[in-house]
């Protein structure tokens, strides 16, 4: 068997809490199999020959991961009445999966030549397929980007213009990306957290009320894990 890096163990054995925690009913991936080192997928030219100009920054390739099954879906069990009632899925690909993907989203009609570009350039490497939650994370495959961008898509009318709606870039780098699924478990609505955008309005009551009920119980049945970074952004969000 091939030895885990450090931030592979660290996924790992997140994996293995999520499994593990008495409180979650859960239907989790595993961390069996490994494909290629990120490394071995340069130059990015071969998957496309538009990504001639377009780079994994050696960070990048450093923290991500060889797992090609690694995901969760859990919810708070039903034995537990008094807790919160809280959901979460994620499904990380492995960089191979994410750079043999078809082009991006298909634009809207009316979609600016921008927009159509943007939408290109997309490539899926986070989502939840066991849940069907149509919760949705990208790598932007932008030329002379460093570190590549970050974007999200749950809610069809967020976003702003030049960009096409339902869309959101994270503040958030793809290492970054990895470190914080380490502390939200994918739980529904966190990237969030990681976006320009205020969640005071109706349409995120029910994305506000899962991130708040993750801050309540995580600390609790994962007390290994220092929340506050992930309140204080809620809390600037509200």
């Amino acid at each position: 068997m091939q030895k885990l890096t450090p931030n592979e163990q660290r996924h790992a054995a997140s994996l293995a809490e999520i499994k593990a925690s008495p409180y979650l009913e859960t239907d989790c991936g595993d961390t069996d199999q490994l494909g290629q080192s990120p490394a071995e997928l340069l130059p990015l030219h071969r998957h496309n020959e538009d990504w001639a100009d377009v780079e994994f920054d050696q960070r990048m390739l450093d923290c991500a991961l060889r797992f090609t099954g690694l995901g969760a879906q859990w919810e708070i069990s039903e034995e537990e009445e008094d807790l919160p009632e809280i959901y979460g899925d994620f499904n990380l690909l492995h960089l191979h999966d994410v750079l043999k993907q078809p082009a991006g989203p298909a634009p809207l009609p009316g979609a600016t030549s921008f927009q159509q570009q943007f939408l290109s350039e997309l490539r899926i490497f986070d989502h939840t397929p066991r849940s069907g939650a149509g919760k949705l994370t990208y790598i932007r495959m932008q030329p002379r980007v460093t570190p590549l961008e970050i974007w999200y898509s749950a809610v069809a009318d967020i976003g702003s213009d030049p960009y096409p709606p339902g869309y959101l870039k994270m503040d958030i780098t793809y290492c970054e990306y990895l470190n914080a699924l380490l502390l939200t478990k994918g739980t529904y609505g966190w990237q969030y957290l990681y976006t320009d955008i205020s969640l005071r309005g109706r349409a995120f009551h029910e994305t506000v009320t899962y991130v708040q009920g993750m801050l309540e119980v995580f600390p609790e049945i994962f007390p290994q894990h220092d929340y506050t970074p992930l309140r204080d952004r809620l809390e600037a969000r509200l």
